[in-house]
């Protein structure tokens, strides 16, 4: 009986470690900030503090060997697709803020809506300014971000658990400056996102199960059209 009460004690404790939501803070203005914080611990992910470099001491040069012929040179490593987050972080500005509002509104469709759901997002501010060359040039950019950025917008807050949210777009006509702010805070309790995760590969496994039995089964013969046939003849 004991063993048991130990059991469950161990059960209980990890329902109430994985029910306290962990939150992901991220601000972008000057440069990207990015820190995640859960229980009181709180760790800053981004920016990435510069270490002290130690001199290094001079090491003697190694006589080169002159490279054989029958050297093979190293093929180049492909490089791999970047996600939205690294194409945010590479891009930045305006266009980066709007580029990855598209990448969210577009992840969101499908089955990994469950998921998406066992998010909540605290806080989705986003402010831009755009400008161009001279005013007709502004007028074009400032519609062509507006009809990016505002549909996807409305479809991550229609889609997700969003408790405060705005965008505001200005068209700068005078200076033609491009600037962008992003602040967001995304928090999510583990229990919810193990569930959401459990419930979506089980729907997985059930649509692939029916497949499978559906190109199992035979054609059966259709005796209609036969009778059809032969009353034809």
């Amino acid at each position: 009986m004991t063993a048991l009460y130990i059991i469950l004690g161990i059960i209980a404790f990890f329902v109430i470690l994985l029910s306290v939501k962990f939150t992901v803070t991220v601000h972008y203005e000057n440069d990207v900030a990015v820190s995640v914080k859960w229980l009181f611990l709180k760790f800053d992910i981004l920016p990435k503090k510069e270490k002290e470099k130690k001199p290094k001491k001079e090491k003697k040069k190694k006589e080169e060997k002159p490279k054989e012929e029958s050297e093979v040179i190293p093929e180049p490593k492909k490089k791999k697709k970047d996600n939205m987050f690294v194409r945010f972080y590479n891009n930045r500005g305006v266009s980066g803020v709007v580029q990855l509002l598209k990448d969210a509104a577009k992840a969101l469709g499908g089955m990994f809506k469950r998921i998406g759901r066992a998010f909540l997002f605290e806080e989705l501010i986003i402010s831009l300014k755009v400008g161009a060359g001279d005013s007709a040039e502004t007028a074009i950019k400032y519609g062509k971000t507006c009809s990016a950025a505002f549909p996807a917008m409305g479809l991550i807050v229609n889609t997700m658990r969003v408790k405060k949210y705005n965008l505001e777009i200005n068209p700068d006509f005078i200076y033609g400056k491009n600037e962008a702010r992003l602040h967001t805070k995304i928090s999510v309790r583990p229990i919810k996102l193990i569930n959401a995760v459990i419930v979506l590969a089980f729907e997985l496994l059930f649509k692939v199960v029916i497949k499978l039995l559906k190109h199992s089964k035979a054609p059966k013969p259709d005796v209609e059209k036969q009778v059809i046939n032969n009353n034809s003849k």
